[in-house]
């Protein structure tokens, strides 16, 4: 299965986390990376302590 055929299957939501807590979200992964670059600059934030996750709505089969 195709990387865009995945995420069409299923959907959700990106979440901005900084320090383990969600401080954005969006269903717009181009939203999420503005918002980061924007809220915690490279130059002043350990890469360690950002994060994108997306966690994905509907039933998701497991093998």
């Amino acid at each position: 299965m195709e990387q865009d055929e995945f995420f069409k299957k299923h959907s959700g939501e990106w979440l901005l986390l900084f320090n383990d807590e969600i401080v954005d979200h969006s269903v717009n992964l181009e939203d999420v990376l503005k918002v980061a670059d924007e809220k915690y600059p490279a130059e002043k934030f350990p890469d360690d302590n950002i994060k994108i996750s997306k966690v994905l709505s509907g039933n998701i089969r497991l093998r």
